[in-house]
């Protein structure tokens, strides 16, 4: 049996006590049937009188397991009420059973078969003023059963629909989280580890302690830094562990960041004209950390410059270097993952190499 999705509190219902409810029926629709044959049929009844009655009633009891094969035997049934119901059609199970299948397809042709099997049990001619009265309740009742079974498949059809656009905006909304969090992810490891090898690079050609010490003290911060936003993106997907809950890095951290980059041997100089509030904080922190993290990888610069400038049409952000190897610098992950962060806000975004030497990113937000 084909699973039909049903309203929330008929949900909870299980299938077999639909079947049950749909036996009870079926008894007492037999039982009903069988006592109006002893008591209006005008011969004594035979044994075609009780398998008409029997076949009109007993099989609506699986209406919902097998609806069309249930729907032709009961058709057939309602062939021969004629001698003992008034009017002289079949007002119960065969509506009972065509709304059970207009709840699964059109069911227009069994609609019209349905009619004309009604038709057929009521209409004598001449045709009088009481015919015609027990002709219209009848093929009222019909009408009416097939036409609440199609309202409630167009429902389900409805439901399903919703159903589906739901999943498929849940699925869309789960791959953004994805990406989201794979660009914080690229952006704190990436940059952390960068640094880290940097600096572990140059200990290995510095004989002085007092050297020595100074880099690993950066190391550790950087590693230190690196876990604190590990865990706050971790905190993100787990919500029984606020306490690994850390704010987001923004303009206050800029110092930080360029501490740990000075001290990777990059001369950073930082001018920072406005305030910026909110997500976009977030933003501007990972422009500059994409871009100085790919100037120590990448660039072989002696020096960079951070522009952070509040103008009329928006927010600039520009980083700049003086590196050698701009023109070998590959356009990575990183910088396509500034520029999605950038397109969120309806900026612009650029990235190439300068007229003369070195590399520049740019973007501009709008406030």
């Amino acid at each position: 049996m084909r699973d039909q999705p049903r309203l929330p509190l008929l949900s909870r219902i299980p299938d077999w006590a639909w079947v049950f409810l749909d036996t009870v029926v079926a008894l007492l629709l037999a039982a009903g049937f069988l006592g109006l044959i002893n008591s209006r049929n005008p011969a004594p009844p035979d044994v075609l009188d009780f398998t008409v009655a029997l076949a009109t009633s007993l099989p609506l009891a699986v209406r919902r397991l097998w609806p069309r094969a249930v729907f032709v035997v009961v058709l057939i049934g309602g062939l021969g009420m004629r001698e003992f119901l008034i009017p002289q059609a079949d007002p119960f199970g065969l509506p009972l059973v065509l709304y059970t299948l207009a709840t699964r397809s059109k069911a227009v042709p069994a609609l019209l078969v349905a009619v004309a099997v009604t038709m057929q049990g009521v209409v004598e001619f001449p045709l009088r003023g009481q015919i015609l009265d027990q002709l219209g309740l009848v093929l009222a009742i019909v009408v009416a059963a097939w036409t609440t079974g199609t309202a409630v498949r167009q429902r389900r059809l409805y439901t399903e629909q919703l159903a589906a656009k739901a999943e498929e905006r849940a699925r869309a909304e789960a791959a953004k989280e994805r990406l989201r969090i794979a660009r914080e992810l690229h952006d704190v490891i990436g940059h952390s580890l960068s640094t880290i090898a940097v600096q572990a690079g140059i200990e290995r050609h510095v004989g002085g302690a007092e050297e020595m010490s100074r880099a690993l003290g950066s190391i550790e911060e950087t590693s230190r830094s690196a876990l604190r936003e590990t865990r706050r993106l971790l905190g993100v997907l787990r919500e029984d562990s606020p306490a690994d809950l850390f704010p987001a890095p923004g303009l206050g951290d800029l110092d930080a960041l360029l501490a740990r980059i000075r001290a990777a041997g990059l001369e950073v100089e930082l001018r920072l004209d406005g305030e910026v509030r909110g997500e976009m904080e977030l933003t501007v922190y990972r422009i500059v950390q994409e871009a100085l993290t790919n100037v120590l990888k990448h660039a072989g610069a002696q020096r960079a410059t951070v522009l952070i400038e509040r103008q009329e049409e928006g927010l600039v952000v520009e980083i700049t270097d003086d590196g050698r190897n701009a023109r070998e610098r590959p356009y990575g992950h990183g910088l396509k993952g500034l520029r999605e962060r950038v397109r969120i806000f309806g900026g612009e975004f650029e990235a190439g190499v300068r007229p003369v030497r070195g590399f520049r990113v740019m973007a501009r937000l709008p406030l």
